[in-house]
């Protein structure tokens, strides 16, 4: 895809109603358009739609982002024919395909062509070129400008003295044309220069600022000069004989600030009375040092207990610590004891998973030896074979229910080495007997001796569903027909039944119990041997 907007001079995309191209069409028609410039603000892609109140017609559905429901920027068309704003789409897809949810939302969607990826929309410069055309008026109150949605981003959208701004200090609204002021006079938090030093402060902190400002005007309140600067307060008030300082002996108790003119009269006038006060203080410590020496002795008496504790103490210690090592030294034993012993069980674990997996193999084995030893128990070798088949009314419901509609009778022969044949019985019927008939068929099977065999099978074969009281056997026969792949040599374990969907109706079979005694009925094949 091309990174601008692209003419695109195909009759199918100059109009937004028209069902949108197919792709190689799409990606055609940009490269035939790629040599015609586009406008200036069209490289900008950053920005979601246009709001909607900037119409001063009424809005039609077509003009739409399907993502930001914005009027278009820089309007793409993806695969499925939705237009979407460049930002709204690349956005969309910067964390891997999508669907289409305007697909979903019209109930359009389609594998192939609903998925929005990388790549997968083009410029459509006929949509863009409509909605740049439409009428537009400014959204901010108060503004009266008006023109097209073009002339508006060109030229008045970030533009407008009208439209909100928000103050990055104090975080106050206000209009673009109303900044200065607010900057200038309003705002709480705007940066003032002292007009004594002339560093910049919040204006919340013109006390604070007044408190530490270095050429802050202060007066000293010995000569009562004014404007001293702070940084020069200090020094002034070392020199000034006017300021009033406390007197040396403050520190026992003189409370008395004299002018430093004065101070030596102050101490001659007042040496008894410092006297007296230096005194009172040595005395004060005199006793607080006794006190203190007490104390002292104490915390010795103190310190000699606890030196005693600490000696038994560390006895304890070194007890607990030689039992702490034999602790470590077992636990350490033990530990490299159940990692033989855990080592062990796993040997174990996989010796017994492998036994298992050859006991499941045994098992499988007599499984199938089992079954094979009732076949060949089960097994005829004279063409003759009689099926019996016990729970008769279980398994008729399992036919019914569509559980097992079909049984297999065991294989039999027509001799040692003989056709290999089976029964296969549909107690619910089959095909045109399906619930109302009883079903049989003949079944030809592979046999280890078929290459010794005449093919096709053509014996003559009897079907019989006997009467228990062996007065009205039902009976059936048949000869093969040759051309059927029911009786060709076999290349599957089993040929196609064939046989007699309407065997015996169900009705009959249930309206005489000679044919169904102690829930058995019993089936018979006779397979004419003539010729072999």
């Amino acid at each position: 895809m091309l990174a601008t907007d692209a003419k695109i001079t195909l009759s199918s995309v100059c109009s937004p109603e028209h069902t949108p191209m197919s792709y190689p069409d799409i990606v055609q028609g940009e490269m035939m358009a790629a040599q015609e410039p586009s406008p200036p603000s069209s490289l900008e892609g950053n920005k979601p739609g246009f709001p909607k109140k900037i119409l001063s017609n009424n809005l039609k559905d077509k003009h739409l982002c399907n993502s930001c429901q914005k009027i278009l920027r820089r309007p793409l068309q993806a695969q499925c024919g939705h237009r979407f704003c460049s930002f709204c789409f690349n956005n969309t897809v910067s964390s891997g395909p999508q669907k289409c949810s305007a697909c979903i939302k019209e109930d359009l969607f389609e594998e192939h062509t609903s998925i929005l990826k990388q790549g997968g929309a083009f410029p459509d410069n006929a949509a863009r070129r409509e909605v740049e055309a439409l009428a537009a008026v400014c959204p901010n109150e108060g503004c009266t400008w008006m023109g097209t949605i073009k002339e508006f981003e060109a030229s008045h959208e970030g533009d407008c003295d009208f439209m909100i701004i928000l103050c990055p200090s104090c975080k106050e609204l206000m209009r673009a044309n109303e900044q200065e002021r607010h900057n200038e006079r309003e705002c709480p938090e705007r940066t003032l220069n002292c007009k004594y030093c002339k560093e910049p402060f919040l204006l919340k902190n013109i006390k604070a600022h007044d408190e530490i400002c270095p050429k802050y005007p202060m007066i000293c309140e010995g000569c009562a000069k004014k404007k001293i600067p702070r940084e020069k307060y200090v020094d002034h008030i070392k020199f000034c004989s006017k300021f009033k300082s406390p007197c040396r002996f403050h520190v026992v108790g003189c409370d008395t600030s004299v002018e430093k003119e004065k101070i030596h009269d102050h101490e001659r006038q007042c040496s008894y009375e410092h006297l007296n006060l230096l005194l009172h203080f040595i005395m004060g410590i005199k006793l607080q040092l006794q006190g203190e020496k007490t104390k002292v002795v104490e915390l010795s008496r103190r310190c000699q207990e606890l030196e005693l504790k600490v000696s038994t103490f560390e006895n304890i210690v070194c007890v607990l610590n030689r039992e702490m090592e034999y602790s470590c030294t077992t636990m350490e034993a033990y530990n490299h004891q159940h990692r033989l012993d855990q080592d062990k069980i796993e040997i174990l674990n996989n010796k017994v998973r492998q036994l298992e997996r050859t006991v499941s193999l045994r098992d499988l084995s007599i499984v199938e030896m089992e079954g094979k030893m009732r076949e060949m128990s089960a097994a005829t070798y004279d063409g003759i074979f009689v099926w019996k088949i016990w729970d008769f009314t279980k398994k008729r419901q399992d036919a019914v229910a569509g559980r097992a509609p079909a049984m297999f009778s065991p294989a039999f022969y027509t001799s040692k080495y003989g056709y290999k044949m089976c029964l296969r019985i549909y107690l619910n019927g089959d095909g045109t007997g399906r619930g109302t008939h009883l079903s049989l068929f003949f079944v030809v099977m592979r046999g280890h001796s078929d290459a010794l065999l005449k093919w096709p099978f053509n014996q003559k074969v009897t079907l019989m569903l006997l009467d228990q009281n062996n007065r009205e056997h039902i009976i059936d026969a048949f000869r093969p027909d040759i051309s059927s792949s029911s009786f060709q040599r076999p290349v599957s374990d089993m040929n196609i039944a064939s046989g007699c969907p309407l065997f015996c109706s169900l009705s009959k079979l249930d309206s005489k119990n000679s044919y169904i005694r102690d829930d058995t009925i019993f089936i018979k094949a006779i397979v004419d041997l003539t010729g072999l």
